[in-house]
């Protein structure tokens, strides 16, 4: 079964008419890297016995086929994973005259996941890696402290209470990854 990491990070959610801004505290996934190319084919050359360099054609293959047929207005099913499509941003037309390509502001990808993937969603286990106190939640960017919690549900600092933390290193101290990414 799959466990996946998560941590609770205090950030704003509601911005109110006053200008008050409320905060709370939302899990996110700690992501510990991006699998690079070479990584992903020689797993799977060394999952599948397909030498590394056919398994390495048939992915930048792959990937430039899924970019010509999304760049020229097509879905793309991916067998178990999902589909990805295009959307557009736009502003708004009041009125068919005004409706056209001046309205477009940018594309974006989508992915829609299979049935399949999200059942798997559904049984994936959970694990609170931590919980993260936004120090200044106007500032533009953010410093974090690690904290905890005892039984009490009183807010206890990890460590030194006035040490700040990049919640973007290692997690749990170790340097093999993990740290939060926001």
């Amino acid at each position: 079964m799959s466990k996946i990491l998560v941590k609770s990070v205090e950030q704003n959610v509601n911005y109110l008419k006053d200008g008050e801004v409320k905060s709370g505290y939302l899990l996110r996934p700690v992501r510990y890297s991006t699998i690079e190319a070479d990584e992903l084919i020689n797993t799977i050359s060394g999952n599948s016995y397909v030498p590394r360099a056919f398994v390495s054609a048939t992915l930048y293959g792959i990937t430039d086929a899924i970019e010509n047929y999304l760049l020229n207005g097509h879905s793309i099913a991916l067998p178990n994973l999902g589909i990805l499509s295009l959307s557009c941003e736009s502003s708004v037309a009041k009125t068919p005259a005004e409706a056209g390509v001046n309205q477009f502001k940018k594309l974006n990808i989508n992915f829609r996941p299979s049935v399949a993937l999200k059942e798997k969603l559904d049984v994936v286990d959970l694990e609170l890696d931590g919980v993260w106190k936004c120090l200044d939640l106007s500032a533009d960017e953010k410093v974090y402290q690690r904290i905890n919690q005892n039984h009490d549900g009183v807010e206890l600092p990890n460590g030194d209470e006035n040490e700040a933390v990049n919640p973007d290193g290692p997690a749990n101290g170790d340097n093999g990854g993990g740290g939060f990414a926001g």
